[in-house]
């Protein structure tokens, strides 16, 4: 008799049933139940066949008839943005007069703000305007309290007289010689942390009823990347995190690669033993090739992504115009030949090659593609802009999102071994004809690692 042979098998921590199941797995695309154990699938197939794995402490679900997905994934997420869009001033593009103009109007309604903070002047536009002026121009608007205005890349800020005060006196004292950006915003505190981890849920729960178990972070500088992480990594020891977080890091213009990639894997070291709920793994490039840009120039882009590739990140390159586009599969395509084979590479674009230009620049090598991600704070469905149906809006969501992030193995899919992250709906997807209706379907329930996080029953 062969030794283990009548073994009691694995007893579930939960088992999903009494609806139906569609799994993404072509070799088993239907079931009627699921069983999770330690937060990965442990069992999928017929109820009868995995009941016995219930053990005297399994929780049995009941999806009362429902739909059940893996979760969805968003490739195209802003969430850092979303969570401080409330804390501070992002601005639109303008002259200097009507930054300014928003910056005064911004000043006058918040009269409370112990520091004025904006965010998002380009450099490269302001580039040639002396400080003092600038600082004179701040001055004006807001002369008793601090105010610091910090660039698009995250590198560079405006602050008027009594921040550069406020943070002379503190490096005094500190005995600090070089004061650093982050030195300076470290001092300053122009965001206010006790208002951010109550507005998180509250977007968090949004996402839950949309579907959503994971989003891509399509980039933010390193001042908001930093923050967002560290109140991430507070609400995950809280047990509050609704969706799984990937960040990246982004770039846009020159720097020098090494310092930024060791910043990246400082990132990802801060992930360590967080069950993969907050992830940091990409560097987030934006190329732009159109005319008068100061962008990124050829060199930089090729010792970033080499840099990046050789340290085992991932790299998603938002490209403007079809110059851009080109440089960027070549650039990813070298990275590739260096050796680097096992890093997702994504471009996102919005230009149409024509067949000629895809001749000579095809995307060989496994680099996906994805809708340009830049100036879409408020298109929350941006990842599925370009599905023609409901099916392929799905796929898009599920287990083509978890290729792009090079995350399948893990996710993207109800199948043994991987992540217990569920969507149900109590109508099916599937039968959905149109797009915007499919959008707007709400969520019953939602699982990650097996556990409900979202349930619409409690909101009633």
């Amino acid at each position: 008799m062969p030794f283990g042979f009548f073994k009691k098998k694995e007893a579930a921590d939960t088992i999903f049933m009494g609806g139906k199941i569609f799994t993404q797995n072509t070799n088993l695309p239907w079931a009627e139940a699921v069983a999770c154990k330690d937060g990965l699938v442990l069992a999928v197939g017929d109820y009868e066949d995995l009941s016995e794995l219930e053990g005297k402490d399994t929780e049995i679900v009941d999806l009362e008839g429902g739909i059940m997905l893996p979760g969805y994934i968003d490739t195209c997420g802003h969430s850092v943005f979303h969570a401080f869009q409330d804390s501070c001033l992002f601005l639109k593009k303008g002259d200097l007069e009507n930054i300014l103009t928003q910056l005064s109007e911004y000043v006058s309604k918040n009269q409370d703000a112990a520091v004025i903070f904006a965010y998002g002047f380009d450099e490269n536009y302001f580039k040639d305007i002396e400080q003092e002026q600038i600082r004179a121009s701040l001055d004006t608007i807001c002369g008793e309290r601090p105010a610091v205005v910090l660039g698009k890349s995250g590198l560079h800020c405006w602050i008027n007289t009594i921040a550069l005060e406020t943070v002379k006196a503190a490096a005094e004292e500190e005995e600090v010689s070089v004061v650093s950006l982050s030195y300076l915003l470290n001092v300053l505190e122009p965001i206010d942390l006790d208002r951010i981890p109550d507005a998180l849920p509250i977007n968090m729960q949004e996402y839950c009823r949309k579907g959503f178990t994971s989003v891509f972070d399509c980039g933010a500088p390193e001042f908001f990347a930093t923050l967002y992480q560290n109140i991430m990594v507070d609400l995950y020891q809280e047990n509050r995190i609704q969706q799984r977080f990937f960040g990246s890091l982004l770039l846009a213009c020159d720097v020098n690669p090494a310092p930024m990639i060791r910043r990246l894997a400082q990132y990802k070291t801060n992930c360590i033993e967080l069950n993969e709920f907050i992830n940091f793994n990409t560097l987030k490039l934006v190329v732009d090739r159109t005319a008068e840009a100061v962008s990124i120039s050829g060199n930089v882009l090729k010792g970033l992504c080499l840099e990046a590739g050789d340290k085992g990140f991932d790299i998603h390159i938002d490209a403007i115009g079809k110059d851009a586009v080109i440089e960027a599969v070549e650039v990813l395509e070298a990275t590739r030949a260096a050796g680097y084979k096992k890093n997702s590479f994504t471009i996102a674009h919005d230009h149409d090659l024509t067949s000629e230009e895809l001749a000579d620049t095809t995307f060989r090598q496994d680099i996906k593609e994805t809708v340009s991600t830049l100036n879409s704070l408020d298109n929350d469905w941006l990842c599925i802009e370009n599905a023609k149906s409901v099916e392929e809006a799905i796929e898009m969501l599920t287990i083509d999102a978890a290729i792009q992030l090079g995350i399948s193995s893990r996710f993207g899919s109800i199948e043994k071994g991987k992540h217990a992250d569920f969507v149900i709906f109590d109508k099916n997807p599937l039968e959905i004809q149109d797009l915007s209706d499919f959008k707007k379907l709400r969520s019953v329930m939602t699982v990650l690692d097996g556990s409900i996080v979202y349930d619409a029953r409690e909101e009633k």
